[in-house]
């Protein structure tokens, strides 16, 4: 059985489902095959089912504060089963609403595996045997996986990130092993939801790419928050137990958990999909493109983590509604300038462009804070932890970075962000209107006190 179309995505994740969608507005018949589910990590067991998990945790957080906001002391007794059918509740609402909009434009979803045999061609192992599906183009959409360390034994009380967010019961001592973005996260989920966290970074600081000072501030609030931090920590030895693991550090230190989970990065999905059938490059475990997302075969492009890189799904939406462009002759090239990253820790870090240090080593700049404590809307919500912190170059006021530690950190980097995109002075932030009280008035009153114009709070810029 041959099928034909005129553009095919292997895999339906971010990159694959909306680069489709893209492809169907242009006109294109349009096929996705995926092995699993669409929506990719990103929906079924990364970004949307952590959220999920963390808005529990907020309101457990909020149950224990209630004496804080004039109400008696309330239970609040966290059940992990109920929780995690809530976040299930979610993923699978979200899953419906994808595959309703490939049926309203028309998109096949072929369930299976796919394999390119040939340019144009790829071969899916269905349930009901094998299908050929064959394309004028194809984006590959594979995606990633979680990595493990060799050293962790497998066991049902030892997690990769993919799997945590399944887990069928509350730990009583979390190991969270990588101090990136999903290790942070999920350290301070389950320490809301009860958990005692030790978080465990080889490297000397936790989220090591990002502004010092910022993650300093982070660091402390889940300090306060008693989460354990091991910076500068490796593993000597893990050993199973009846009741949990023993885990020794190469410094000597001993812990005693009885559940671990392995957040250490991720490795792109590339083995067994056929690339080198067509010649497909692929360096160090990713899938080589240009700023096309053009492969080295021609009509084939990818998208997604498989390419490396960000290995964010926002990024991978941007990728690939880009390579389809490009595929249906609209020249559309990726644009990596100004690229929001967000850690849903509680609470969030968000940021945008580059963190003081490395700005200081290649530009003249100004530096200016606004502390979520002195905001009125802050106040107000009960959420003083955090700061606002932006950083412009000291001679054409260009934002060079910004970094947000509080409340909806991630939905205010936006504005940031398309400031940058942009490439509007910061002095044209405060030249516009903010609506009051909002949480949106802390980057008001960084970019105020950049320009010697601080109104709740005394002037902090420097020129370094």
């Amino acid at each position: 059985m041959k099928e034909q179309y005129d553009i095919v995505f292997l895999g339906g994740g971010p990159a694959g489902y909306q680069g489709a969608i893209r492809a169907a507005q242009l006109g294109a018949r349009v096929a996705v095959v995926e092995e699993r589910f669409v929506g990719g990590v990103c929906l079924n067991w990364g970004c949307i089912p952590t959220k999920a998990v963390r808005a529990s945790a907020e309101v457990g957080r909020a149950l224990r504060r209630a004496r804080e906001y004039g109400f008696k002391p309330v239970e609040a007794v966290p059940e992990i089963a109920a929780i995690i059918a809530r976040k299930q509740r979610v993923v699978t609402s979200l899953r419906s609403s994808i595959e309703r909009l490939f049926q309203a434009h028309k998109i096949d979803l072929i369930e299976g595996r796919g394999v390119l045999t040939g340019p144009g061609r790829i071969e899916v192992q269905t349930g009901d045997g094998a299908r050929l599906v064959e394309a004028g183009k194809v984006v590959i959409a594979t995606g990633s996986r979680p990595s493990g360390l060799p050293m962790i034994p497998k066991s049902p009380r030892v997690f990769l990130a993919d799997a945590m967010l399944d887990i069928p019961y509350l730990p009583r001592q979390l190991l969270v092993v990588g101090g990136g973005a999903v290790g942070v996260e999920m350290a301070a989920i389950f320490r809301e939801l009860g958990s005692e966290v030790v978080l465990l970074e080889a490297l000397e600081h936790i989220l090591p790419a990002d502004d010092q000072e910022m993650v300093a501030n982070l660091l402390a609030i889940l300090q306060r928050r008693k989460i354990k931090v091991l910076c500068g920590a490796t593993l000597e030895s893990v050993t199973e137990t009846g009741e949990g693991f023993v885990v020794r550090l190469a410094n000597g230190t001993e812990l005693t958990p009885d559940t671990i989970l392995q957040a250490v990065g991720r490795r792109c999905n590339t083995e067994g999909i056929g690339l080198e059938t067509l010649g497909i490059e692929v360096n160090r475990g990713h899938i080589v493109v240009d700023e096309y997302l053009a492969t080295t075969a021609p009509g084939h492009y990818a998208a997604g983590d498989v390419i490396g890189g960000w290995q964010l799904a926002h990024v991978a939406f941007a990728e690939g509604i880009s390579a389809t462009e490009h595929a249906m002759g609209m020249g559309s090239a990726m644009d990596y300038r100004v690229v929001p990253r967000c850690v849903f820790s509680i609470p969030e870090y968000a940021a945008v462009g580059i963190g003081e240090e490395e700005a200081r080593r290649q530009f003249p700049v100004k530096v200016a804070r606004f502390p979520f404590k002195s905001l009125g809307m802050a106040q107000a919500m009960g959420e003083l932890e955090g700061l606002v912190k932006i950083i412009v170059h000291a001679e054409t006021d260009q934002i060079l970075g910004a970094h947000i530690i509080g409340p909806h950190g991630a939905d205010l980097i936006s504005t940031i962000a398309l400031a940058m995109k942009a490439k509007l002075p910061a002095r044209m932030i405060m030249e516009t209107i903010h609506s009051h009280p909002t949480l949106s008035e802390a980057v008001l009153e960084v970019v105020q006190a950049l320009h010697g114009q601080a109104i709740h709070m005394q002037p902090e810029g420097d020129s370094g």
